[in-house]
């Protein structure tokens, strides 16, 4: 009798270390697959000045556009983004901070930031959090400029961006 119940005490204990192991979680390594982005953004962005003066100038922005994919995986591809932020000039140099929504057809969407200092090329992205079928998504990237049009009304930018990276979803 006392060998049967620690048989199945050690059975179950074996059963549930098996779930463990097998779940997504830390425990499971292959649970996470980390994924390439490479898309093109296109928005239009309207700035409103808070400050400007020969110490400092402080915009703000809110940005509309679209997203094309180039890799074969057409992750983010036809994703609208919406994107909010500050751009603040001290001397020469801009900081800029903000924040990207990239949602996607299905209404599901993922959180970027967005921050750029002074004389870097590239802002560096870093994902937040995201809903749906993004919800625990977790990575990263770099984004840079690659075209800006001449504005078509006074406040607004028109431009591109190629943002790139990496991103882990939980399976």
């Amino acid at each position: 009798m006392y060998y049967t119940k620690g048989f199945i005490r050690f059975a179950v204990a074996l059963g549930m270390c098996g779930v463990l192991i097998l779940a997504p979680g830390p425990l499971n390594p292959d649970a996470y697959a980390e994924q390439g982005y490479d898309v093109d953004v296109c928005f239009s962005l309207e700035f409103t000045p808070l400050i400007k003066s020969p110490e400092i100038t402080i915009v703000t922005f809110d940005g509309k556009g679209i997203m094309r994919s180039n890799g074969d995986s057409k992750v983010f591809d036809n994703c609208t983004v919406h994107s909010q932020g500050v751009h603040v000039f001290e001397g020469k140099g801009g900081t800029i901070y903000a924040y990207m929504k990239y949602l996607d057809p299905g209404g599901d969407f993922v959180i970027f930031r967005y921050t750029q200092s002074p004389g870097e090329k590239a802002a560096t992205t870093t994902i937040m959090m995201g809903t749906g079928k993004w919800k625990g998504v977790t990575g990263g990237g770099k984004a840079t400029r690659t075209a800006r049009g001449k504005p078509v009304a006074t406040g607004l930018v028109q431009a591109c961006n190629k943002h790139t990276g990496t991103f882990t979803l939980p399976k």
